[in-house]
């Protein structure tokens, strides 16, 4: 059964006609309806008919992803959820809203767990292999010696470069409504950072909290960057004229705008003292191979998105890892994923160096359909399909969902003038989970 939007019937429709397997119904419900008007719509509706389901993917915009996997759970279904695990309106009350997000985790975790389903979280890089070598390299060297990943930095750039317009009108990946990056593929990387930190609880003495620093830019930044001049120049006078008229941050200064870059400041500590510090760059104004104005029919990837993904860590003198992985923004074209691994082989035995490149796509394989990163979410498919949640259950997630709810917070507190700074603790049962700083 597909469950969508009433604005959305043609493209349904299109994509139905195009598939061999075709559902039992589609229920378009209005586009109106707000959270819980939509909950009340599916409850009485009886969506389902009386037909059990065994199974849900919420892949909506995610202001929605609350509503439907409260009803799927409820209805006793098992729930493959697209990142991040829910978002808000930030308009109103931007820092409010954005801690609410750990109150919507708890209360889908501790749902879930009462009906007595699985809820996976599609959040690939877990399931990454290079990704899940790096994190078992990392995990014996620090068990072993008892030294903690000390520094990380994470750069990703997704090349999403939106028209100032577009900014005021989009729904899918939207700023207007307060929120960007963080909660879109910057979650990712929250979770990548959390995940693989998880190796410091083989210390004796492991972290306890999280203090965040918080540093962003938002759609009225980008549009002050581009200038009218800039544009013109790029796309000529007569086609830029054609749109400059439309609303957009300029023209709508006091509309709040989610942002599109941000930077996190990370300090995983043990009391007073620091063991893990680390830089996390998320940008979508960033390289792209977008060279158009109109919106194309696939605004995901084929609108000129181009990934760059770089990582570096260090466990103290004992050992680097770097990550690289960057499209050379050619459709189709080889994306490289490699892993450089430098050892203190005098102390901590191995090789000095080591080298290890794996390729997109297996030989024969179609390369733009076979990544490294495709096939992570494969087998993020096949856990829900196993109702598995050890790898990415949602319960697992609850830090990333705390890191990402603080940065948010952050990022809202500094749009209306205040510290981007906090500490969220890492224990689950310690009694306040957050303090601004």
């Amino acid at each position: 059964m597909v469950i969508d939007l009433e604005s959305e019937r043609r493209v349904v429709e299109k994509y139905l006609a195009e598939c061999s397997v075709q559902p039992r119904r589609v229920v378009l419900v209005d586009d109106g309806l707000n959270s819980e008007s939509l909950a009340t719509a599916l409850e009485k509706g009886d969506v389902l008919r009386g037909s059990p389901a065994w199974g849900c993917i919420v892949a909506t915009e995610p202001r929605a992803h609350r509503t439907y996997v409260e009803w799927a759970v409820r209805q006793g279904m098992h729930v493959l959820l697209e990142k991040p695990v829910t978002a808000r309106d930030l308009r109103t009350d931007g820092p409010g809203e954005a801690l609410g997000l750990v109150a919507d985790h708890h209360r889908l975790t501790a749902l879930a767990e009462e009906k007595g389903v699985t809820v996976v979280v599609q959040a690939q890089r877990r399931a990454h292999p290079a990704y899940q070598l790096v994190k078992e390299i990392l995990g014996d060297v620090v068990s072993e010696f008892g030294v903690p990943i000390t520094y990380m930095d994470i750069h990703h750039s997704d090349g999403t470069w939106n028209m100032p317009w577009e900014f005021a009108s989009r729904e899918g990946h939207p700023y207007k409504y307060g929120y960007g990056k963080l909660l879109h593929s910057g979650y990712h990387f929250v979770d990548l950072f959390c995940w693989l930190t998880e190796v410091n609880q083989h210390i004796g003495r492991p972290p306890d909290r999280i203090g965040l620093d918080v540093f962003a830019v938002d759609a009225r930044h980008v549009d002050a960057q581009l200038t009218e001049v800039s544009y013109e120049r790029l796309f000529g006078s007569a086609r830029w004229r054609r749109h400059s008229g439309l609303p957009r941050p300029a023209s709508l200064p006091v509309q709040p705008w989610g942002e599109t870059d941000v930077i996190v400041l990370a300090r995983l500590m043990d009391g007073s003292d620091v063991l893990t510090t680390a830089v996390l760059s998320l940008l979508q104004s960033s390289f792209s191979g977008r060279s158009w104005l109109e919106l194309p029919e696939d605004t995901y990837k084929g609108n000129g998105r181009i990934r760059h993904e770089r990582v570096t860590i260090h466990v103290g003198p004992l050992m680097a890892i770097q990550v690289h992985s960057y499209q050379d923004g050619l459709l189709g074209g080889p994306s490289p994923f490699e892993v450089v691994v430098y050892r203190n082989r005098e102390l901590v035995g191995g090789e000095a160096v080591t080298r290890m490149t794996m390729r997109s796509g297996a030989e024969g394989s179609v390369v733009a359909s076979d990544s490294l990163n495709n096939r992570a979410r494969e087998q993020i498919v096949e856990d829900f399909l196993a109702a598995d949640g050890r790898r990415s259950g949602l319960a697992l997630h609850r830090t990333t969902v705390r890191v990402v709810s603080a940065a948010v917070a952050g990022v809202a507190r500094l749009a209306q003038g205040g510290s981007g700074r906090s500490v969220v603790a890492l224990d689950a049962s310690a009694s306040e989970w957050y303090r601004p700083e």
